[in-house]
């Protein structure tokens, strides 16, 4: 799950280093193994966020995430997209935080030319995580993410749900104009439990960077 902003005191008590408000856009290299298409293949995606943080010394934080990839499999001629909106709330305390998800998705596959899922669906997961200053001018960030949607509109005929979501996220941000401009990097792994006919596990890996807009009030 992407992190945007800091914990409260990781350095100097004296310096704020978590945003008031923040806009984070990501672009990344992604490898999809997919049990659902039974194929391997590479491809691209996007994700964009803002977000917001509250209390005296920002122990609050509110993030809304769009998450969107769509993999050609070219070896069967194949695809398959998702799109994500994930919601949460976080509490954190010192380098550690943790808080509700609230997810959406939009899932389409498309198997040898025929199409067999193309459904929408929301749940909810958990979120936690640590977060520590690195130097003056970096961050450095573990986050992991989990959810399930249990209850899917599908337009074809077969039941589809994500019995699981897990995701495990390891990147780092670096200061490059002040405190307005941000990049930022990492490593993202994303395992999923999707269940029509029967039950398939999917992996997807990203390398990704960025992006982030910070603004201090």
């Amino acid at each position: 799950m992407l992190l945007i902003g800091t914990a409260t005191h990781t350095r100097a008590q004296s310096t704020k280093i978590t945003p008031n408000l923040y806009l984070d856009t990501q672009f990344a290299f992604a490898t999809s193994k997919s049990k659902l298409i039974e194929s391997n293949d590479t491809g691209t995606a996007l994700r964009y966020g803002i977000g917001s943080y509250a209390g005296s010394d920002g122990q609050i934080g509110f993030h809304l995430l769009y998450d969107l990839q769509t993999t050609a499999f070219g070896l069967n001629r194949s695809s398959l997209s998702m799109a994500w909106q994930d919601t949460s709330l976080r509490y954190h305390l010192g380098p550690f935080y943790l808080g509700p998800l609230f997810t959406r998705l939009e899932l389409k596959c498309n198997r040898a030319g025929t199409d067999i899922i193309d459904a929408a669906g929301s749940g909810y997961g958990a979120n936690v995580g640590l977060l520590f200053a690195v130097g003056r001018d970096g961050t450095l960030r573990l986050d992991v993410a989990t959810a399930a949607v249990s209850a899917m509109k599908n337009s074809l005929e077969q039941d589809v749900s994500i019995s699981q979501r897990l995701d495990a996220d390891l990147g780092a941000s670096i200061k490059l104009t002040g405190r307005l401009l941000d990049l930022v990097f990492g490593y993202r792994v994303r395992n999923l439990s999707i269940k029509s006919d029967r039950t398939y596990v999917d992996s997807i890996y990203q390398t990704y960077s960025g992006l982030r807009l910070s603004l201090y009030f």
